[in-house]
């Protein structure tokens, strides 16, 4: 083959060629290497978190009833299209026409205390997660065991013994692979349960890089959840469904049959009772299939916009590093004008020596892609950790992806100085044209640095005005414990006693300056929210009235150290036997009870207004209490210590210490153990960390944004260093003449530099345009500022006028040194 064994001599020839270069090559090298190892390093991510299969069998023929990822259960009328009762479940199984296999799943996992049962350590409580999942959920994913046998839809019924399914890694990490576990017997949240499979070493379950530790039959959840059971419950949704399409039948087929059939069950459900607005209600239920092949991901939900964002990012860095190296040929092509005259003369073609010239280009892209793989591997732990996703590994696509982007990469930056090396050598132009491509690049360089460091400016302010405004309450000092009273046997009946035992306790300990328990605290990731009513108020037309609450105990706000600006708090005569209140914030009153005095209203959840409703008792001021970024809503808090049902359970304690928060943990550790040894510690957190958590979306894009931001700044502080060093080397001769016809040294110095801050102007010129035209792109992570912030912009600009003026300093302070005598016989 011809065409492979010329493409063996030219590469012979380029590695021959880079190796009289040494100090060109290797500069080259490591700009590519920056470059190709950004883009390697975010596809990595991408294809972790966007593109990879679920390990299953034939992954594209599933498809998921709803792919949002969250956690709750939903009580109420349905017919929102995105969880299920289990009463559906069973109505579409039993309907089932487009299906090969239907199966449903808890949404989410579940806490566990675990111990063995029968053995030296069957005393030994551990901590472990459980998943629900339905009896055929294996057979349609299409997974075997590793070791034993996985459920069957034999296993998922009230009759059958409780069994339960192990995930590899807990298998490995707590049986150290030991087979005998198989017929086990453990003990969870107080219900046995035998042990009769292993999962396989790489599946997790439909949710990526959340693996449960236990996979456990859906008949079990009254067991599993310490709750009543929702098996019979017509108006708990709590489901999620997953199905394998049978073949020739399409998603929308499918997605239009189940729909016909959700309109028919929520008929029968209404029987009688299906009144003009639930056939209303009924028309508009429907169900939007997704594609299942790659599960359920939170990350995927809250990184993928980020992702799309930092892919544009490391593209204009490879883009600038592109123009680094072809301004390293340009430089380079004069110094070869013997060579290919030379070679011209002997007969070569004008395409052979284009074609050689690109070799070398491409063997340069080559082994930058190759030092870019280390590299990406190398930053790509990092960047894991910090957005705390799954582990990641380098497959066949990122290989291929780093592979072709070397390729294109070569063939970019290496045809045009390739043709314009060919052309100078065939009409022998050795004089310096008035078009100087190495000026054209420096200023491209500098205008996309502008846009990667206007971009990180933006980013950055926002990101410090989020994590320095007011939160509407005190961030500082305060600990956060979790536990769950539930999963110790604990009835709705008996908490009270208990919450005022541990709030009593926890407030005497010696640190103590306050401390309350709360269903859940702020910035948790965790909410609630609820239709309601006023009495005696009549909202406008099309209007929705919703409200946001959280049951809290007595000294919450106090806590918190959370305002109260009108009324009094909840307090400890807030007791079961007593009338149910409420304090809400300023935003409810502003929204609902503008120019009202609501001291003395009442409200109730749902519509319309029931009696007695819960009296509104305080006003406190608005907090971020759901998300940091979000505007303030209207937010009720209840009374813990009168809730009821699955409200009752409240696990977080909230204490306010005066000193580190985290020092009184083994303190409030050993108070929950002498109240009461069941009670288990399931997260130990402090408010401040909770804050910084929720920002992680914020702070990687930031981070990121920002460090890609300094590399382009870097490559281009590089080629313009070389494009003026360069310029110096060529215009050593005259520096001498001038030097030694009496030109001074800051005269010298301020031609010379006057080149690079002229290069420097053009690219700001033509940067700051594209700058703010690609924040658009950004808006969405923005918080209290506008695109056109003039401190983010402001502060992008003059570090890259600093940085790229010292660049060109550099090379016109060395020329000011040159001797005149010694520049007069320089050649």
């Amino acid at each position: 083959m011809l065409w492979l064994e010329t493409f063996i001599k030219d590469a012979h020839y380029g590695f021959r060629q880079l190796r009289r270069s040494p100090v060109l090559s290797l500069v080259a090298v490591l700009s590519l290497a920056m470059g190709i190892g950004a883009n390697t390093a975010i596809f990595t991510l991408i294809n972790a978190v966007m593109l990879r299969d679920l390990p299953v069998k034939d992954p594209g023929r599933l498809v998921l009833f709803y792919d949002g990822i969250s956690d709750g259960v939903y009580s109420g009328d349905g017919f929102h299209g995105e969880i299920f009762s289990y009463a559906s479940w069973e109505y579409f199984r039993n309907h089932n026409e487009s299906f090969q296999g239907l199966s449903a799943f808890r949404q989410g996992s579940d806490p566990l205390l675990m111990h063995l049962v029968g053995s030296s350590d069957s005393g030994a409580t551990e901590r472990a997660r459980g998943h629900l999942v339905s009896g055929d959920y294996f057979a349609v994913l299409g997974v075997q065991a590793a070791v034993g046998r996985v459920l069957t839809a034999k296993d998922d019924t009230l009759a059958a013994a409780p069994v339960a399914v192990i995930s590899y890694a807990y298998w490995e990490r707590r049986f150290e692979l030991d087979r005998s576990v198989i017929g086990k017997s453990v003990n969870l949240n107080g219900a046995a349960f035998t042990i009769v499979g292993v999962a396989p070493r790489d599946f997790f379950g439909e949710r990526v890089g959340t693996a449960p530790d236990f996979w456990l039959p859906l008949t079990r959840q009254a067991e599993v959840l310490q709750r009543e059971s929702w098996l019979e419950a017509r108006n708990v949704y709590w489901l999620n469904l997953i199905g394998r399409l049978k073949p020739g039948v399409s998603m929308r087929q499918a997605q239009a049959t189940l729909n016909t059939q959700l309109q028919q069950f929520y008929a029968a459900q209404a029987g009688a009772h299906l009144t003009p607005e639930r056939q209303r209600q009924l028309r508009d239920a429907h169900i939007e299939l997704k594609p299942g092949g790659r599960g359920i991901s939170w990350m995927r939900f809250m990184y993928s916009e980020p992702l799309h964002v930092l892919m544009a990012v490391v593209a204009l860095v490879l883009l600038i590093a592109c123009a680094n190296v072809a301004v390293l040929l340009l430089s380079q092509a004069s110094a070869r004008q013997g060579e290919l005259l030379t070679r011209l003369a002997l007969g070569a073609s004008r395409t052979r020596l284009v074609r050689q010239l690109l070799t070398e280009s491409v063997l340069l892209a080559l082994l930058g892609g190759a030092s870019g793989v280390a590299l990406a591997w190398w930053s790509v732990q990092g960047l894991v950790t910090m957005m705390g996703i799954v582990k990641v590994r380098p497959d066949l696509l990122v290989l291929s992806f780093t592979l072709g982007i070397s390729i294109l990469t070569g063939i970019g930056f290496g045809l045009f100085p390739a043709l314009r090396s060919v052309g100078m050598a065939r009409t022998r132009d050795f004089g310096i044209s008035r078009f100087n491509p190495t000026h054209a690049f420096v200023v491209l360089q500098v205008a996309l640095s502008s846009v990667l460091l206007v971009g990180a400016g933006l980013l950055t302010h926002s990101l410090f005005g989020l994590e320095h405004q007011d939160l509407g309450y005190s961030r500082e000092h305060l600990l956060l414990i979790r536990t769950d009273p539930r999963l110790a046997g604990y009835q709705p009946a008996e908490l009270y006693p208990l919450y005022r035992r541990i709030q009593d306790r926890l407030n005497a300990l010696p640190g103590v300056v306050s401390a309350c328990i709360a269903r859940f605290s702020p910035l948790s990731g965790n909410n609630s929210s609820n239709s309601f009513s006023i009495e005696g108020y009549t909202p406008t037309a099309g209007k929705e009235m919703r409200v946001y609450g959280v049951e809290v105990g007595p000294r919450f706000f106090e806590t918190l150290r959370a305002p109260l600006l009108l009324g009094r708090p909840i307090s400890a005569r807030d007791t079961p036997t007593s009338p149910p209140v409420a304090v809400v914030s300023e935003s409810f009153v502003r929204e609902y009870l503008p120019k009202r005095n609501p001291l003395g209203m009442h409200f109730a959840l749902g519509s319309p207004f029931r009696a007695p409703g819960y009296e509104i008792v305080g006003v406190v001021a608005d907090s971020k209490y759901y998300k940091i970024d979000e505007k303030a809503k209207p937010m009720a808090y209840f009374s813990a210590w009168q809730s009821g049902g699955e409200h009752a359970y409240v696990g977080e304690l909230v204490i306010r210490t005066s000193g580190d928060p985290s020092g009184a943990t083994a303190e409030v550790k050993g108070l929950l153990n002498e109240i009461d040894s069941r009670l288990a510690i399931l997260r130990v957190s402090t408010l401040s960390a909770q804050v910084h958590d929720s920002l992680r979306q914020e702070r990687t894009i930031t981070t990121f944004c920002s460090f890609f931001g300094l590399l382009a700044l870097l490559l281009a502080a590089i080629g313009l260093y070389g494009t003026m060093s360069y310029a110096v080397a060529r215009r050593t001769k005259e520096i001498g003449v001038r030097m030694a016809l009496g030109a001074q040294r800051p005269a010298v110095l301020w031609r010379v530099l006057r080149e690079s801050v002229v290069l420097i102007a053009l690219g700001l010129v033509f940067g700051l345009p594209l700058a703010l035209g690609a924040t658009r792109w950004i808006k969405s992570f923005l918080f209290g500022i506008s695109t056109i912030d003039p401190v983010g912009i402001g502060a992008a600009i003059v570090l890259l006028a600093m940085v790229s003026t010292l660049a060109g300093y550099l090379p016109a302070r060395r020329a000011t040194k040159v001797e005149p005598m010694v520049a007069l016989r320089h050649e």
